[in-house]
């Protein structure tokens, strides 16, 4: 019996392809566990509130409020005219949250995608499993629903303990940082 090359490379072709099937199951299982995992960890209705919530805040100016808040001089503006400066940073806060909030909504599904695969190379689809029971248990529902709080007490904890600290050395290093900033952006000459 004769066997020409060609039927011999669609027979190993075919072998091939056939042995990846239970590789490809085994992706698709993971991946699918993997969602429900994340789906436990971040639900989607609930990541998609807290980015609104969010980008809300951002709408209103606070965003930018925060960045500007130790400069003495945003202090200085904000108290002559209150209700103008308020104006101004919502305009501003408008602004940012038009042109970030698509981005930060394509983040949000892009960034679940990416845990979702990572989960997926990193655990097999029994591992997640094992995951996704432990989360739905009394002990893992206490600990999805308390980590929120966890993370708050734990930075408030560090806020206390650095924060004077953290805000003392911002207000030496900011007049260097200003002198360093004219060096860069003299002020212009009276125009005459």
């Amino acid at each position: 019996m004769i066997i020409s090359k060609t039927s011999v490379s669609v027979r190993i072709a075919a072998a091939l392809a056939l042995a990846s099937l239970p590789a490809v199951a085994r992706a698709q299982d993971a991946t699918k566990s993997a969602a429900a995992v994340v789906e436990l960890q971040n639900p989607s209705a609930r990541a998609s509130a807290q980015l609104e919530a969010q980008l809300k805040a951002m709408r209103n100016g606070d965003a930018i409020r925060a960045m500007l808040s130790q400069n003495p001089r945003f202090k200085q503006e904000a108290a002559k005219n209150q209700p103008a400066f308020n104006a101004a940073m919502a305009r501003m806060g408008a602004m940012q949250a038009d042109a970030l909030g698509p981005i930060q909504r394509e983040m949000l599904a892009a960034s679940r995608q990416a845990a979702i695969a990572a989960y997926a190379r990193e655990f097999t689809a029994a591992e997640l499993d094992q995951i996704a029971a432990f989360y739905r248990s009394p002990a893992g529902a206490k600990l999805l629903t308390r980590q929120p709080a966890i993370n708050a007490e734990v930075g408030k904890a560090m806020q206390q303990k650095f924060g004077a600290r953290v805000q003392a050395a911002e207000k030496s290093v900011g007049p260097k940082i200003e002198a360093e900033l004219r060096k860069l952006f003299p002020q212009q000459a009276p125009a005459k």
